[in-house]
């Protein structure tokens, strides 16, 4: 078996790595939908947000140092620092469960994790700082929860684990399925602990650092939690075995096809009768990812869900695949591992080659100049740039000709793409972004434009749209400007060719303002 010595120094050879690569694919590729939108989090302050709790905009905050530095690194460093302190806990975990290999096995699965490495390792998403706070209280479960003495120490860890949840709650809601796991495990396997004060102050204290998102659930007729649960509501929806394919290929796919099958090995072995809870480790593990799993592909039988809401349940299996693996092998790198990382590494290859050059042709692409690139979803992370420059070229024009008066705001449609122009068009030209349609539309837009003081009647504004998701100006119904110009249009190229355009219109004149829907959602 390798020296613990050396595993310790391959452990953090491979943490500078992978922060390495992944800070240079952070900085090399715009930001997506959902990462631009928490960025206008961090714009706005608030004690909780109409899709998700504030953790994410508070690192955003810092690691952006008060958002003086707004480059998509610094944006997404968050990221790249929580999924290097991961490799860290998660080896923690894998190494209580047996020894350093297998603790080093379990880094290895987590950094060849499509979900790991890029989507919460990345990109900043809730899941980033979300997945530090489950994998720190997974690790003070493993020592607390077996504890049948109840001894000092792990009664002050208890009030660790309070803590973690709590941050964990204030990243993300799906975190409340690992507090669940807690008191189910307890109540199945310790009731010991039900009779301490400590386990109910580390609840309290979870329960308190989540209040201000309740208090803002509260004061807005608590519109993010009826949002999330119509989400994965399953009344009056008829069986849909192809959502249920996409969920489960999606999870193949972020979990990397690879470290699933091992996953899978290891919990057939782990959930047959001769091997069913002989370790109290191993059934937390099981206890606090199954759930979630299970969960959203029911849910996904019904209706369409998303594969990284599970992510959490994956990461915490990955423990259990790296015992299962070390139980076959004593090797530094088995085989399985290699495949592994080869799996990530083709991935990554070809999905920045693919960003970069288009060098394979989107089947289904339009002719249409109006709907030139919508098919390609690569394009999501690739042109916003040349839209920053462009649009600051024609604003000047037209404001130093007199025509649009300076700071003049810029009009969208839906959530996004309205992050997206307030990060790439609006703030790098000190002007703001407003959004037009129902809630389930424009989300915290909903309470941005109450911020800016809402549409003014008798004013201008700009309006964006693209070929990848084109909407004339006309669709911005019931608001109405008098006079619409004929579009700008910027083009962005792909290796030298025409990727999509964007149209730069300006809006004149407002005479009919729109609903304030939340106004509309709450009367």
């Amino acid at each position: 078996m390798l020296d613990k010595i050396i595993i310790k120094r391959y452990l953090f050879i491979l943490a500078a790595i992978s922060a390495v690569i992944r800070a240079m694919l952070a900085g090399s590729f715009a930001l997506g939908n959902d990462e631009v939108y928490y960025w206008t989090y961090s714009l706005y302050p608030s004690l909780s947000y109409f899709d998700h709790p504030p953790m994410v905009a508070w690192l955003i905050r810092i690691f952006t140092f008060n958002l003086t530095f707004n480059h998509e690194l610094f944006v997404r460093l968050a990221a790249i620092v929580a999924a290097t302190v991961n490799i860290f806990i998660i080896y923690s975990i894998g190494k209580k469960l047996r020894d350093e290999l297998t603790g080093w096995y379990a880094a290895l699965l987590y950094t060849g994790s499509v979900y790991c490495f890029i989507i919460s390792g990345t990109f900043i998403l809730p899941d980033s700082p979300q997945t530090v706070f489950w994998l720190a209280a997974l690790r003070i479960m493993l020592d607390v929860f077996p504890d049948k003495e109840l001894t000092a120490v792990n009664r002050k860890r208890m009030l660790v684990l309070g803590l973690m949840l709590g941050l964990g709650m204030l990243s993300k809601y799906t975190t409340a399925f690992l507090w669940a796991g807690m008191i189910i495990y307890l109540l199945v396997r310790n009731r010991k602990w039900l009779a301490s004060w400590q386990f109910y102050f580390a609840n309290l204290v979870a329960l308190l650092l989540f209040a201000p998102v309740i208090i803002w659930n509260i004061q807005n007729s608590f519109i993010s939690f009826a949002f999330h649960g119509e989400r994965v509501a399953v009344a009056g929806n008829l069986l849909n075995i192809s959502s249920l394919l996409t969920e489960l290929a999606g999870e193949v796919l972020y979990t990397n096809p690879v470290n699933f099958i091992i996953i899978v090995a290891a919990l057939v072995y782990f959930l047959r009768k001769k091997n069913r809870g002989n370790d109290s480790r191993r059934f937390i593990l099981l206890l606090s990812g199954l759930p979630i799993i299970l969960v959203f592909l029911i849910v996904s039988l019904f209706r369409n869900t998303l594969p990284h809401w599970s992510g959490p349940g994956y990461l915490t299996l990955i423990p259990l695949a790296a015992f299962w693996l070390r139980s076959h092998t004593t090797k530094r790198m088995p085989k399985q591992l290699k495949a592994s990382f080869a799996f990530l590494l083709l991935l990554l290859s070809i999905s920045s080659v693919q960003i970069l050059t288009g060098f394979v042709k989107w089947p289904g692409e339009s002719n249409d100049f109006f709907r030139k690139g919508e098919k390609d979803i690569s394009l999501e992370l690739y042109g916003w740039r040349t839209l920053t420059k462009e649009f600051r070229t024609i604003a000047e024009q037209y404001e130093s000709e007199g025509i649009m008066k300076p700071n003049t705001p810029i009009v969208s449609y839906r959530w996004f793409p309205a992050a997206n122009l307030e990060y790439y068009a609006a703030r790098p030209t000190g002007r703001y972004v407003l959004a037009t349609g129902g809630l389930n539309s424009i989300h915290q837009y909903a309470f941005v434009n109450q911020q800016h003081g809402g549409f003014v009647l008798n004013t201008d504004a700009w309006y964006i749209t693209s070929s990848r998701d084109f909407m004339p100006p006309a669709a911005l119904k019931p608001l109405y400007y008098n006079n619409v110009s004929a579009p700008d249009t910027i083009t962005v190229t792909r290796g030298s060719k025409p990727a999509y355009y964007f149209f730069v219109y300006r809006l004149k004149n407002l005479q009919t303002k729109p609903a304030n829907p939340l106004r509309v959602s709450t009367d």
